[in-house]
C-alpha cells in the first residue's frame, strides 16, 4: 500500500512539473510570434513612398524600373536645355502619325502673323496636333489637321490661316482689300457739278407747304414751337397721349425710321420724354452751337422730373471738345421698366451752317446707321437741333448717303434731300448745308481709299483720292463765290453760312 502511494505521489509531482513546462513553452512561443508581428508590421510602414507622408492618398504607381526612370529624368532635363536655344532655321520635319502633346514652344518658336515676312526666310512645314486632349477645356474649338507653311524667324509671330505666303508691303503693312464702295465712288464723283448742285436745290427749295391745310396742329401750339418759320406736317407729328410734340417720324432707306425734332421749349419737357419713352429712342443726337439744352440733367447722378416723367443721368463721357455723351435713364412715375437712351450732344455747330470738323459728323453718321442696323426692332434713333430742320436734315442725309456709298450704291443727294424735306420742311435750309453734302462725301471718300502704310495721306497717283481733293477745292471756291456776290442768294445766306464755306478750305489739306 505504501508503495502505490509513492508511485502516484511521484506521477503528481511529474504531471505537475510537464504542466509547468508546457506552460513556459506556450508563453515563449506567443511572446516569438507577438515580436515577430510587431516586427513586421513596422517594416511594412517604413517601407511606404514618401508621397504618403506628404498627405498624398495614393501612392505614386510604380511602371518603371530604376533604369527607365534615371532614362526619362535624363530626358526630361535634355528637353529644357534644348528650349533655351535659338536656332536661326528650322529643319523640315515630315508630317507622322498622331502624337503626343507637345511641349511649350519657346516664344521666339516659328509661328505666323504677329510679324511681317522675313525675304530669304527658310520654310518648314510642320504638321499640326490632331489628338489633343480638351478635357475642362469648354472654350477650345476642335483642332484640325491641315498642314501649314511658316516662315522660320527669330521673332514671335502670329497664325495666319492661309495655305500662302503673306504678301509684305512697304513699313511692312500686308495690303487690305478694295473698299467696297469704290465703283460707286468713281461713277458719283465723275457727275459731281456745282452748277447742277445749286440748280437742284433752287428747285428743292421752290416747293413750298400748304400750311392752312397740312400743318394745323402746328400752327395751333404757336407756343409750343421754337420758331413760326419752320412748319411741320400734321400727317408726320408724333402723337402722345394727345399732347403736342414737335417732332417728326421720317421714312429713310436706312431699316427703320428716324424721328426729327427740335430742342423742347421751356414747359414742354414732359410730352417730349414721354415721346422719347413711347417710342423707344435709344439713340438721341442733339445737334447745338450757342443754343442752351437744358432738358436733361447734365451731371452724373443728378436727376429732375419733368410732370410725370422721372429723367436721370447715369453717366457723363466728354470724349473732346465737340462730342460729349450721356446716358440718360427715363421712367414715368408709376411705371417700374425704363428705358436707357444713349444721349450725344454735337457742339459748335452754328445754325444754317456745317460743322468745320467733317470728322466729327462723319463718325456720328456712322454711329446712327450701326446703331439701326443692330438695334432692337422697337428702338429707334432721334435727332434734334434747335428748329429740327437745316442742321437736323443735313445730319440724317449725309447719314443716308454714306450708308449707300457703304454699300456700292449711288447716292442721290437730290432725291435724298427732297424725300426728307416733304416729310419735314426746310430740312437742309442753305446751299451752304445742301452743297456741303458733297464737300462731306469727298472727305469721307479720300479718307477711305487712304494708303494704309501709316503715313494716313491720300497717295498722289490715286485717283479717287485725288479726284476727291480737286472736287473740294472747286466746290469751296463756288460757294464762296456765291457767298461774296451781291445777289438774292446773298441775302438768303447768313453770316454763319459764309463763316461756314471758309472753314471749308481748310478741309482740302486733310486737316478736318
Amino acid at each position: 500500500m505504501s508503495i502505490i502511494n509513492f508511485i502516484f505521489s511521484a506521477l503528481d509531482q511529474h504531471f505537475l512539473k510537464l504542466t509547468a513546462l508546457s506552460f513556459c513553452f506556450i508563453v515563449r512561443y506567443g511572446f516569438r510570434k507577438m515580436k515577430k508581428l510587431i516586427t513586421s508590421k513596422a517594416s511594412q510602414n517604413n517601407s511606404k513612398p514618401k508621397e504618403m507622408a506628404k498627405g498624398s492618398r495614393k501612392p505614386k504607381p510604380r511602371g518603371l524600373d530604376d533604369k527607365e526612370e534615371q532614362s526619362t529624368a535624363k530626358s526630361s532635363r535634355n528637353t529644357k536645355r534644348t528650349k533655351k536655344k535659338n536656332p536661326v532655321q528650322l529643319p523640315a520635319i515630315s508630317p507622322g502619325p498622331k502624337s503626343q502633346v507637345q511641349p511649350k514652344k519657346d516664344k521666339n518658336d516659328v509661328s505666323i502673323a504677329e510679324d511681317e515676312m522675313i525675304p530669304g526666310s527658310a520654310i518648314s512645314t510642320i504638321s499640326t496636333v490632331s489628338t489633343v486632349s480638351t478635357a475642362g477645356v469648354m472654350d477650345l474649338p476642335p483642332q484640325t489637321p491641315p498642314k501649314k507653311e511658316v516662315v522660320a524667324s527669330t521673332r514671335k509671330t502670329k497664325a495666319v490661316h492661309s495655305d500662302q505666303p503673306c504678301q509684305s508691303s512697304k513699313n511692312g503693312h500686308t495690303p487690305t482689300e478694295k473698299w467696297v464702295g469704290e465703283a460707286a465712288a468713281k461713277s458719283w464723283m465723275d457727275k459731281a457739278d456745282f452748277a447742277k448742285v445749286k440748280a437742284d436745290f433752287e428747285k428743292i427749295q421752290s416747293v413750298s407747304v400748304n400750311i392752312e391745310k397740312d400743318c394745323k396742329k402746328w400752327k395751333s401750339h404757336s407756343k409750343l414751337n421754337q420758331s413760326e418759320d419752320y412748319p411741320a406736317l400734321d400727317a408726320n407729328l408724333v402723337k402722345v397721349e394727345n399732347e403736342y410734340v414737335n417732332m417728326s417720324q421720317i421714312d429713310v432707306p436706312l431699316g427703320r425710321g428716324v424721328l426729327v425734332g427740335q430742342l423742347p421749349v421751356k414747359n414742354s419737357e414732359e410730352s417730349f420724354w414721354k415721346a422719347v419713352f413711347e417710342k423707344h429712342a435709344a439713340h438721341i443726337l442733339v445737334i447745338i452751337g450757342s443754343e442752351s439744352y437744358d432738358f436733361f440733367p447734365h451731371k452724373v447722378e443728378d436727376y429732375r422730373n419733368y410732370g410725370q416723367m422721372w429723367v436721370n443721368n447715369r453717366r457723363v463721357e466728354q470724349l473732346n471738345d465737340d462730342i460729349c455723351r450721356y446716358m440718360i435713364e427715363v421712367l414715368p412715375h408709376g411705371c417700374s421698366n425704363s428705358i436707357v437712351c444713349n444721349l450725344t450732344v454735337i457742339k459748335n455747330w452754328n445754325i444754317d451752317s456745317v460743322h468745320a470738323k467733317y470728322s466729327v459728323v462723319i463718325k456720328e453718321t456712322i454711329e446712327l446707321t450701326t446703331f439701326l442696323s443692330q438695334a432692337a426692332s422697337e428702338e429707334t434713333a432721334l435727332i434734334i437741333s434747335h428748329h429740327g430742320a437745316g442742321r437736323a436734315g443735313f445730319f440724317l442725309s449725309l447719314s443716308v448717303a454714306v450708308n449707300k456709298l457703304e454699300s456700292n450704291t449711288e447716292p442721290y443727294i437730290a432725291d435724298i434731300v427732297k424725300k426728307i424735306r416733304d416729310q419735314r420742311p426746310k430740312a437742309v435750309e442753305t446751299l451752304t448745308q445742301y452743297a456741303s453734302l458733297y464737300i462731306s462725301l469727298f472727305y469721307f471718300i479720300k479718307k477711305k481709299v487712304v494708303k494704309v502704310d501709316g503715313d494716313k495721306k491720300a497717295s498722289p497717283s490715286d485717283p479717287l483720292g485725288k479726284k476727291s481733293v480737286e472736287l473740294t477745292q472747286s466746290f469751296t471756291n463756288s460757294l464762296i463765290a456765291e457767298a461774296t456776290q451781291p445777289s438774292l442768294m446773298r441775302s438768303a445766306m447768313t453770316d454763319a453760312s459764309i463763316a461756314g464755306s471758309t472753314v471749308m478750305s481748310s478741309a482740302i489739306s486733310g486737316q478736318k
